[in-house]
């Protein structure tokens, strides 16, 4: 999977006429988590990869400090970063970016952590709630340009600089991360409450349910299937457990917001987080 949007006639998504490259990879990528075989348990880590394991229960994973990184794949494009820098300003977004964002290398990741990390049962749930919005996403989506797709992504760069000033004028524990779960902005609060350090997640791709337990994970993805295309509510709010660095469990009463773009579909999602104190 080394060029996502040179690809798009080896994975036989042309028939559906979509009208992007990247949109039909997206897509084809929810269509592949639906239709391969499931294994039965969970299978070990690949051992060429940054981070070791050992399950000690089904529901616990310990690794090492840092998120288990993405196969070494190029970048696709220095504009989309997770965090503004400083000297970021609107122009230089929207000078910067100038292709789509590669959504298929997240939802290729989501489907590799699953696998390997989860039981049968809790990977049968996430994909039928991948199952539940796949429709709507096919209708949004394959009409789309590769323009609009780039139009999209300058809006979500130019989106991000602002939120990133609101996040660090609140007080509450909050994360923005994208419809994969790549995480684009963390605020210090979020780092205080789990203990990772906030250039560690922001530094290489990290998935916000990468950070939650197995259980967590799993009603995220559902919760997030219902949601995504409800146009009568964009906001949902249940409890979570994150895991610190260490492995620690933190009980958290957690609220999501999804952020729709011009096209109706899922941009951003805003994550608040507060501690349950027992």
């Amino acid at each position: 999977m080394d060029q996502f949007l040179g690809t798009a006639q080896l994975l036989n998504f042309a028939d559906l006429n979509f009208g992007s490259a990247a949109g039909g990879l997206e897509y084809n990528m929810l269509d592949n988590m639906l239709q391969s075989p499931i294994p039965a348990t969970p299978t070990p880590h690949d051992p060429g990869t940054a981070a070791s394991m050992t399950f000690n229960k089904p529901d616990v994973l310990v690794k090492k400090y840092s998120p288990i990184p993405m196969p070494q794949t190029p970048p696709t494009h220095p504009a989309t970063r997770k965090t503004s820098g400083p000297t970021r300003t609107p122009a230089a977004v929207y000078n910067e970016v100038r292709q789509p964002f590669n959504y298929a290398e997240g939802f290729h990741y989501l489907i590799r952590y699953v696998r390997e990390r989860m039981g049968r049962e809790d990977l049968m749930r996430i994909s039928r709630a991948l199952a539940l919005f796949r429709p709507s996403f096919l209708a949004l989506i394959m009409n789309l340009t590769e323009e609009d797709l780039v139009f999209m992504e300058k809006c979500l760069q130019r989106t991000l600089l602002e939120y990133e000033k609101l996040i660090s004028f609140s007080g509450t524990p909050t994360v923005v991360w994208r419809r994969t779960g790549e995480i684009c902005l963390v605020g210090k609060e979020f780092s205080l409450l789990t203990q990772w350090p906030r250039d560690v997640l922001m530094n290489k791709k990290t998935y916000i349910y990468e950070l939650m337990d197995n259980g967590s994970t799993v009603e995220y993805w559902e919760k997030f299937s219902t949601h995504a295309f409800d146009s009568t509510d964009k906001s949902c709010t249940y409890s979570c457990i994150l895991r610190t660095p260490t492995q620690k469990p933190v009980p958290c009463t957690f609220c999501f917001t999804i952020k729709r773009d011009i096209f109706d579909l899922p941009s951003v999602i805003v994550g608040n987080f507060l501690p349950l104190l027992s």
